[in-house]
């Protein structure tokens, strides 16, 4: 029985009953509530507090438009005051990525000198937040980052102004519409703002990205930086408004009766702002005091090999008859067409990581909590959980998104573990099964947020950002509606 239900031939059973659906699992952990152990210092809310920055630095490593995924592991050698980062992904990291991070750690440095210039010395450590300070401080350094990233995942970035921007914009006409006779206030006056200065960065990023050897000059980056993060400001009002239920109750009352669906209007907002949002979070982390002496330790960066490993699938349906009938502890009518549409769906091939790499790190202790660019599938979730309850150390990420992939490999597959992985898949795929009534019950078995400064515009540079709106609106006669009109005339 061990053999035959090999926990890579449950992973592709996995991935053919939820056929890329998600499988209901939670999409997110609660972070504060894990024990995060060799961490940045020692202090569990600071702790804590690194998690997005990991998170932050693994999205901001991903260029390519689709199909790319990168985690990030933390090492700190306090005697030696070295820092490592071990990026992993789901195809070969190149050198650019790796030379990228050292880039941006570089500067995050320098602008981390910005701030402690500015402090002085003085900061109480009794205080729960990084200090305040006028936000011109490094302002020049900031847009700098912000420009270097912006241009290494343009390509990402435009995947999601493709895939969102128009349909965000046809929302926010329809709101208008729909409020024509009275003015907007309130949250849906952030949501009109927010919407209105992502499309006045998304036409002049959009004219660099059309035509690459038009560089746009200092002017145009500033502009686009200074609607980006003018629109985090006010999406994170829209987000968090009635108790964060507050877009899925306007897109409720906007949905267009034709439409089965409401609109996705958090996923559009969480989607645009993602890669300035975590920007913003990387400025934050050279902000903070608390970590200023982890920005002074020389930065290691080490790239995970891409190993590859064959895995032979069944490979029909006779095949794949004994492996359900094991599975399920008994044979059952449904195994017929199950094991036909199982033999024509999969291949032979998967990969795996291997995480040891030979060296000195070895003896380091790593960060429990690893930074993923993407939630983590719902194998990738099984594996971590079966590696926390056999193992001394625990491990976390910021959760599972629900889909099975395949292929996919184990990147450790020692011992007990392989054992403890498979029973996990099996009670979840047998609790599916339950869930379809093709077994009777008795037969069954993403993200934190920063609490440190906000990282937004001064105030001149706000009214500045908001004029460049206020006079394009001018521009139709004073009508919002003329503008989001004009910008989306199909909606």
């Amino acid at each position: 029985m061990a053999t035959k239900l090999d926990p890579h031939h449950l992973v592709a059973l996995m991935n053919y009953a939820f056929k890329d659906k998600q499988d209901g699992s939670p999409r997110r952990l609660d972070p504060p509530l894990h024990t995060l152990k060799g961490g940045i210092v020692d202090n569990h809310e600071t702790n804590v507090r690194t998690i997005p920055i990991l998170d932050a630095l693994a999205h901001i490593s991903v260029s390519q438009k689709e199909a790319q995924v990168v985690a990030i592991g933390l090492q700190l050698d306090c005697q030696k005051k070295d820092i490592r980062l071990t990026v992993a992904e789901n195809k070969k990291v190149t050198d650019g990525l790796v030379n990228h991070l050292t880039k941006i750690w570089r500067k995050l440095q320098a602008l981390s000198g910005e701030y402690e210039k500015n402090r002085g010395g003085r900061w109480d450590k009794s205080q729960p937040r990084s200090p305040e300070m006028p936000k011109e401080v490094g302002l020049s350094l900031k847009m700098e980052i912000f420009r270097d990233i912006y241009q290494y995942s343009l390509e990402k970035q435009m995947r999601r102004i493709d895939k969102w921007s128009e349909h965000l914009g046809r929302f926010v006409k329809e709101l208008l519409k729909r409020r024509a006779s009275l003015d907007l206030q309130g949250v849906e006056l952030s949501l009109y703002k927010a919407v209105f200065a992502l499309s006045l960065a998304v036409r002049v990023v959009s004219k660099f990205h059309d035509n690459p050897d038009v560089q746009l000059t200092e002017s145009e980056w500033e502009s686009v930086y200074f609607q980006s993060i003018l629109a985090n400001k006010h999406v994170r009002i829209v987000l968090a408004d009635r108790n964060e239920f507050g877009c899925e109750i306007l897109a409720q009352e906007l949905r267009d009766h034709l439409s089965e669906d409401p609109f996705q209007l958090r996923r559009a907002l969480e989607k645009l702002t993602s890669l300035p949002r975590h920007i913003e979070t990387l400025f934050g982390f050279a902000h903070s005091p608390r970590l200023r002496p982890v920005l002074r330790y020389r930065l290691f960066t080490s790239a995970v090999p891409k190993k590859t490993h064959t895995m032979e699938l069944p490979a029909s349906p006779e095949e794949w008859k004994p492996f359900l009938e094991v599975a399920c502890h008994k044979r059952y009518d449904f195994h017929e067409t199950h094991a036909v549409e199982l033999a024509e769906r999969f291949g032979s091939s998967k990969w795996y990581l291997r995480t040891r790499q030979g060296n000195q790190w070895d003896h380091v202790p790593p960060f429990s909590y690893i930074g993923v660019s993407k939630l983590s599938c719902s194998a990738c979730r099984i594996w971590i959980e079966a590696l926390n309850d056999l193992s001394g150390r625990k491990f976390y990420t910021r959760g599972s998104h629900g889909k099975w992939y395949w292929p996919w490999g184990i990147p450790r597959a020692e011992g007990p573990l392989v054992g403890v992985i498979a029973r996990k898949v099996l009670d979840e795929y047998l609790a599916d099964l339950v869930s379809r009534k093709l077994l009777r019950s008795g037969s069954e078995s993403s993200g934190a947020s920063s609490a440190g400064a906000e990282h937004g515009l001064s105030d001149d540079h706000e009214k500045d950002a908001e004029a460049v709106g206020a006079a394009i609106v001018q521009g139709h006669g004073g009508s919002r509606f003329g503008v989001f009109d004009a910008m989306y005339p199909d909606a």
